[in-house]
């Protein structure tokens, strides 16, 4: 029982990290690419001395986007440190013992319970991410067969399913790991929930209600 106990909090955990690096990943790559939008507009809003509509359009959504990004990605990191933390505890004793178990589990409820909301955010940021490397996936296998139909070099075509393949497979890592961190978030409620009802009890044994 104490092993199995173990494997599950242990997979807990692997989620949750799992859930702050996929988080991190997209923040990233949201702020390069808001980064990559704002320069050029910048550079020939300068270089030309005069401001198109698009062009300020685009430069007021890349920094929007950089500064949410850039947000975001603090408050992913956050979430990585919190994780990370929690899988050092159980890296401790790999085969936790029933007190090592309590102590883990309350100090998991404990930051669950603080960081809920930015928690339920991340695991639909997850599921975005998700799409959107999906999306990109599937431009760059169609980008490389149009390629491959004008006679691209193999090697350059091959770069470009191996960038379609890793694209796919961080979309894959965006929608799993929000669906079975789910399962987990649901177990933590009801801890929280049981927890606050023995408080309530525990109140009302004492006279206090």
């Amino acid at each position: 029982m104490t092993i199995k106990t173990s494997e599950k909090l242990k997979q807990e955990v692997n989620s949750f990290v799992g859930l702050a690096l996929i988080n991190i990943v997209f923040s990233a790559v949201a702020m390069a690419l808001g980064i990559s939008i704002i320069v050029p507009n910048i550079t020939s809003i300068v270089t030309t001395q005069s401001a198109l509509f698009p062009q300020i359009v685009l430069v007021v959504i890349g920094f929007l986007a950089s500064a949410y990004s850039i947000k975001w990605l603090t408050s992913s990191a956050e979430m990585f440190e919190v994780s990370t933390e929690l899988k050092e505890d159980y890296a401790k004793n790999k085969t936790l013992d029933e007190e090592a178990q309590t102590g883990l589990i309350v100090k998991m409820m404990s930051h669950y319970r603080k960081n809920k909301p930015t928690i339920k955010k991340m695991m639909w940021v997850s599921r975005i991410a998700g799409f959107c490397f999906l999306i990109s996936g599937a431009f760059t296998i169609i980008t490389a067969v149009i390629n491959a139909a004008t006679g691209v070099q193999l090697m350059d075509m091959w770069t470009q399913f191996l960038g379609a393949f890793i694209n796919f497979a961080i979309a894959v890592a965006g929608f799993i790991i929000p669906y079975f961190f789910g399962k987990y978030t649901k177990i933590w409620d009801k801890r929280i929930e049981k927890n606050a009802e023995a408080e309530v009890e525990f109140r009302r044994q004492l006279g206090e209600e």
